[in-house]
């Protein structure tokens, strides 16, 4: 598998797990809520983005990706007026998308690119770096917090449904 075709990969599989938790927490958590509303308020510290904002940023990190590889503009998201539902089917287009991309141009990851921070300059940056050191430590941040989130509003969530891409491999090595 070649470098930006498996950082794809690994962002769609860790997304899967993002919409199998979200599906968990919508079918577990506030039964007397259809709506959820307490969810899309919830944050683990007043000074951060509530459980909606994290899973756009989520997916968002696996957009801005297929973004640059297919000179596309990223598609912008309402946190703001988000259902539960939204957030759902949010995860669930943007692991469509991701299964959809076709063979990425692998030049991408030495190519130069250009990170974008609003308040900042445009900082010109290879690929690999943008994807290594931008998407994916962003990425994993907004899922963790998420996963952070579900759990501190009574989600039973271990280790095993983080690691749940493990699971095929795990499989596998049991039938061997």
């Amino acid at each position: 598998m070649t470098t930006v075709q498996r950082n794809l990969d690994i962002y769609r599989t860790r997304l899967i797990t993002l919409q199998n938790i979200l599906g968990r927490a919508e079918a577990e958590l506030f039964p007397d809520d259809p709506e959820k509303t307490a969810l899309l308020t919830a944050r683990l510290a007043p000074d951060m983005l509530p459980l909606p904002n994290q899973v756009w940023f989520t997916c968002r990190q696996a957009e801005l990706l297929l973004g640059k590889l297919n000179s596309v503009p990223v598609k912008e998201f309402g946190v703001e007026q988000a259902s539960f539902a939204d957030l759902r089917a949010l995860v669930a287009e943007t692991i469509a998308r991701l299964e959809a991309q076709g063979e990425p141009d692998e030049a991408f990851a030495e190519a130069e690119t250009h990170l974008e921070i609003p308040g900042f300059p445009k900082l010109p940056i290879s690929g690999q770096n943008y994807i290594d050191e931008w998407l994916t430590p962003n990425f994993y941040f907004h899922l963790v917090t998420a996963y952070d989130i579900l759990r501190a509003n009574g989600l039973a969530l271990g280790k095993v449904d983080y690691m749940s891409h493990l699971v095929p491999m795990l499989a596998g090595a049991a039938r061997s």
